[in-house]
């Protein structure tokens, strides 16, 4: 009966980011990990893009925040609002090929993405974080999250905005995607208020030579999310190579920003003003998508948050052994005024309250946008397999109160564990050389309680293969479902499953799911990098 329990509570956990308090596991813990940590002790990567607003991973002339920011304005601008098609879907990929697209900026956009993208990630959720973060990253608002894109399969019809077009088709564009003239206005000038226009691909623009060094800036403060795009326009001494073009064919932010008299641009003038209004209409641009795709809640950061890092089988089958982390949340909180522990719920009743070290690297704190802060706690343990483990909670003590403050999950009871399946980390192994047809060799090893099997049981490996596409910076992710077979290794109680499958060498980096089907239902061991297994060795 427990374990019909614990399954019921792992598929409603999974299911969305609760309205009324986040529950671990989430299925957005991986993108909430980006929103959160950006430098300090414990980083995911992803921001560290653009760690520098001027960033451009030192190619000449490339901003990579103004980068991430147009891709997405690019992908959502041909959504149509009335037939409820298109918007950030990541159909760019398909569309780099039109004159509309001109450039590498968008490759690059794409590159950047392209090892952050997996099952829990979608180009299409990526692109959409990388507005709140290149916005944040360069002094802008805080911009609110929502995850659940859906990334499709071809392109989408063509339409985005080019200088040389009448505002009319400007308007009509704008206005096809649910945005009117102030929208419009305030899109184009928040997107342009960081970066440049290249020569070497819009030369027409610039003017100039045809090179790479050959950059001309929308106005004097292209690293800094501020008003001077639009001091430049409305003071008519800016830089913008839209507005004050030799030929007046080409000053299409011109027309823009002037098309309801300059009334947007005269309120977007002050810095606050400048500040909201940005970060509402980058809210409702990331937020255009189709109308098949329903987004989660907005993503709040998390106050405690646990990260299991190993749970598995002694090789004697004598211990389990359970080792992660716990993030607390500090921006309100005095990092060195508690300490942590783990509470943990066994098998018929029973209780083990572990203490946790916290981590001193660089202070032992994570630091995020708009002055939030994180500390991390670790935990390592060897249980009892008679007893196991179902779950945890985390308690908080006050040094100077004594005061204990519990976390379980939202009300939920507790964090959930199972150790009726274990992925065996330290029996499997990713062997490198490649085969004879070029792919690489991935060994895959579970261990199952036998008492879970009693009534009968399949143990699947679900696998998302990255099948590379031709002239595409992005994979395809394609989820491969494949029965485990049982070994000959049968150790306390526990049965060893195994899968041998290939993996392209151009995705050997990816991530698998364990399934365990019983009468009862599912149990899972998710969400396990292909890519942590390239030093184990296959012999």
């Amino acid at each position: 009966m427990w374990l019909a329990r614990l399954l019921t509570f792992l598929v409603w956990a999974l299911s969305s980011w609760e309205s009324d308090g986040y529950v671990w596991p989430s299925r957005y813990d991986f993108l909430e990990d980006f929103l959160a940590v950006q430098s300090g002790a414990t980083i995911f990567g992803f921001s560290s893009i653009v760690a520098s607003c001027g960033n451009g991973q030192n190619n000449v002339g490339r901003q990579n925040s103004a980068e991430w920011i147009r891709a997405a304005f690019h992908d959502v601008a041909t959504h149509d609002k009335g037939a409820g098609t298109g918007g950030l879907d990541a159909s760019l990929m398909y569309e780099l090929d039109r004159d509309e697209n001109l450039g590498k900026a968008f490759n690059r956009t794409f590159a950047d993405m392209s090892s952050f993208m997996n099952p829990r990630a979608s180009a299409a959720d990526l692109l959409a974080l990388s507005v709140v973060t290149a916005a944040a990253g360069c002094g802008g608002q805080k911009i609110p999250f929502r995850a659940g894109r859906i990334d499709a399969i071809m392109a989408g019809p063509p339409g985005v905005p080019k200088p040389e077009q009448s505002l009319e088709s400007h308007r009509t564009t704008f206005h096809r995607a649910g945005f009117n003239d102030s929208d419009m206005i305030a899109l184009v000038a928040c997107c342009h208020t960081l970066g440049r226009v290249h020569g070497d691909e819009n030369q027409h623009v610039t003017g100039g030579e045809m090179s790479d060094t050959n950059v001309v800036s929308f106005d004097n403060t292209p690293a800094a999310f501020d008003t001077a795009v639009v001091r430049g326009y409305l003071q008519n001494d800016g830089v913008n190579p839209l507005v004050f073009n030799h030929n007046d064919t080409l000053n299409s932010d011109k027309r823009i920003f002037g098309v309801d008299g300059n009334i947007t641009m005269q309120a977007m003038v002050d810095s606050a003003t400048f500040q909201t209004t940005c970060a509402s209409v980058f809210e409702r641009m990331i937020n255009t998508v189709p109308d098949s795709v329903t987004l989660s809640d907005p993503l709040e950061l998390v106050d405690i948050k646990p990260y299991i890092d190993t749970l598995g089988l002694s090789n004697d089958g004598t211990a389990i052994i359970f080792k992660g982390r716990i993030r607390v949340r500090t921006t309100n909180r005095d990092p060195e005024g508690f300490s942590v522990a783990v509470d943990i719920s066994q098998h018929y009743g029973q209780r083990t309250l572990i203490q946790t070290s916290r981590d001193r690297f660089q202070g032992g704190l994570s630091t995020g946008f708009f002055g939030e802060s994180f500390a991390w706690f670790r935990f390592d343990t060897q249980l009892d397999p008679a007893t196991g483990i179902s779950g945890f909670n985390v308690q908080l003590t006050d040094f100077s109160t004594g005061q204990v403050e519990a976390f379980d999950n939202s009300g939920t009871g507790g964090f959930p564990v199972t150790d009726g399946l274990i992925y065996a980390a330290d029996r499997s192994c990713l062997d490198i050389s490649p085969r004879a047809d070029g792919n690489m060799t991935l060994n895959v090893v579970a261990m199952v309680r036998e008492d879970l099997l009693l009534a009968g049981g399949d143990v699947y490996l679900e696998l998302t293969h990255r099948v590379h596409q031709q002239n595409i910076m992005l994979p395809r992710l394609q989820t491969e479902s494949t029965p485990m077979v049982m070994g000959s290794a049968h150790i306390r109680g526990f049965v060893e499953f195994t899968r041998t499958i290939p993996l392209a060498a151009n995705g050997w980096n990816t991530v698998f799911d364990i399934v365990l089907v019983t009468g009862d239902g599912e149990l899972r061991s998710d969400f396990h990098s292909s890519g942590a297994l390239t030093s184990a060795s296959c012999s």
